[in-house]
């Protein structure tokens, strides 16, 4: 189930708390009073549809063990309804659980009987949320959820009394072999020692236990204080050192949200959040509130039973959808398939039965075409590595601007690759007469960088020289055959007469352009 409101009642205040996935995320008190009521009903717009759920922890409770009749369906309920009436004449939230059955012949079932014999603490807050249609799934005695407690911390001993000083009183609940057996709730004066109080009702009920033949005085009795908030220390110890059979354990609110996986400074802050924690993950059978309080919880529930049927309903038509969908695809396919099988094999069949004709070429001109085929389809070429291998040359200098590059990839170097800088450049030999390029000799990658000089503050020198680092950077790359030089900002021809400073920047010369041609190396 999605969020609750779980609400902790009192005869002191009331707690009302939001849950979700087992976890509270917001806690809000009120007195238990005419005011706590009114401030209650304002405020349930904000917990509007969300299921709630009410503790109770009042001394006005009772609880009996008796064994009846073993009876199924209408003759159990009749006699079970029976029996509460006699109990509880004068009480609408009874409840009735069944523990076990006997070990006799007969094998009686045994039923545990329990009541709020005061109906008027819970009623103002149930007429409100009645009033504000907020569907209510249960009202539920303290004691009830305690059994969660037990098998959380796994405490094994045979008699356990869990004790808890609660703000409403000392509560003391026995388990007799991990069954709940009986419960009560002791007023304590808000001047008295807290310790010698917790001291006294431990002996109280150690001598109840006994006059109800639950556990007598010599038997070992396991006393577990529930201290949320560290003032049980010294009634640990007065209990143990006073009685031989008592064995005391005391649990903080770190032992027990350790144990139990909650939240330690919750806990502590609100001791009461451990029994709506409780509440919120496992719900009790034994459920006071009658049909009638809970109408608009139970149409809630089929409510949302119908939405998952309908969403389960949903997804297996979906699912069956899909799958003859599917199915529908693979017997398209298969038909296609088996159409073009028969299509193929007609045409194989008409084919074979007319006469052949002559063979167009010679088998030699077929295998030289086919081979010449395979030769032009390994020789294709992308300037790719080229512009890679120009661009990390590049990258090392900003001030050097691309503006046009030229890519070839033939037997001869690119178009205009003589240098005026170091002299003309050694052109390859011309492919023989007649024969294709691709026949004849290898091909290699040529390609020609034309930039300019962008930095206004470069002289002549500085340009040149950053022109002669870029060539650098290109002769170093190892898939390079050769760099040349084939324009600079300025003729540095020892045959040309020189003029002007070189320290003139080449911006204001007009003359920043620079032309370099790249030979890779021919493939092997």
């Amino acid at each position: 189930m999605g969020p609750k409101l779980l609400i902790y009642l009192s005869s002191a205040s009331v707690s009302a708390a939001v849950t979700r996935s087992g976890r509270v995320s917001a806690i809000t008190h009120f007195d238990n009073d005419e005011a706590g009521v009114a401030e209650f009903r304002s405020r349930l717009g904000e917990w509007k549809g969300l299921p709630a759920f009410v503790l109770v922890d009042a001394t006005e409770e009772d609880y009996r063990f008796e064994t009846l009749p073993h009876a199924s369906g209408a003759d159990r309920q009749q006699m079970v309804a029976r029996k509460l009436r006699q109990h509880y004449r004068g009480s609408p939230f009874t409840s009735a659980l069944l523990v076990g059955r006997d070990n006799t012949k007969r094998r009686d079932d045994r039923f545990l009987f329990c009541a709020l014999t005061n109906a008027e603490i819970v009623t103002p807050w149930l007429d409100c949320l009645t009033a504000a249609d907020q569907p209510v799934g249960g009202v539920f005695l303290l004691p009830m959820v305690l059994p969660q407690l037990v098998t959380g911390i796994q405490e094994k001993s045979h008699n356990l009394l869990i004790v808890d000083a609660l703000p409403t009183g000392i509560r003391l609940s026995f388990f007799k072999d991990g069954s709940f057996r009986l419960s009560r709730l002791s007023r304590v004066d808000g001047t008295a020692d807290l310790a010698k109080a917790v001291h006294d009702e431990v002996g109280n009920t150690r001598l109840y236990l006994h006059a109800l033949r639950a556990a007598t005085l010599d038997e070992q009795v396991t006393v577990l204080l529930l201290d949320t908030g560290n003032r049980l220390e010294q009634a640990a110890q007065t209990i143990t050192a006073d009685n031989p059979s008592l064995s005391c354990t005391r649990m903080t609110e770190l032992d027990i949200a350790a144990k139990l996986r909650f939240d330690a400074g919750t806990l502590q802050q609100h001791p009461e959040t451990l029994y709506l924690l409780l509440l919120a993950r496992r719900l009790p059978a034994s459920n006071l509130a009658s049909p009638a309080v809970t109408t608009l919880f139970r149409r809630l529930q089929n409510r949302q039973r119908l939405f998952i049927a309908s969403a389960v309903t949903a997804a297996i038509g979906l699912l069956w959808t899909g799958g003859n969908l599917y199915r529908q695809f693979e017997l398209d396919a298969e038909r296609d398939s088996t159409v073009q099988r028969t299509t193929r094999v007609n045409a194989e069949y008409e084919a074979a039965t007319r006469q052949f004709p002559s063979a167009p070429t010679s088998a030699d001109n077929l295998r030289r075409t086919t081979e010449l085929a395979d030769r032009l389809a390994a020789a294709g070429h992308t300037p790719e590595n080229m512009m890679r291998l120009i661009s990390r040359a590049l990258e090392a200098d900003p001030g050097l601007s691309l503006r046009q590059l030229e890519w070839q990839y033939a037997p001869n170097d690119i178009a205009g690759a003589t240098s005026t800088a170091y002299g003309p450049a050694s052109a390859a030999p011309p492919p023989a007469p007649g024969a294709p390029p691709l026949l004849g000799n290898k091909r290699k990658e040529s390609a020609a960088i034309s930039g300019e000089v962008r930095d206004a503050s470069a002289n002549y020198r500085d340009a040149i020289s950053r022109i002669n680092n870029l060539v650098e950077r290109l002769r170093a790359e190892p898939s390079v055959g050769e760099v040349r030089i084939v324009q600079l900002p300025l003729n540095v021809s020892p045959g040309l007469t020189l003029s002007g400073s070189t320290s003139e920047t080449v911006a204001r010369a007009g003359n920043n352009e620079f032309r370099v041609v790249v030979i890779m190396k021919a493939p092997t």
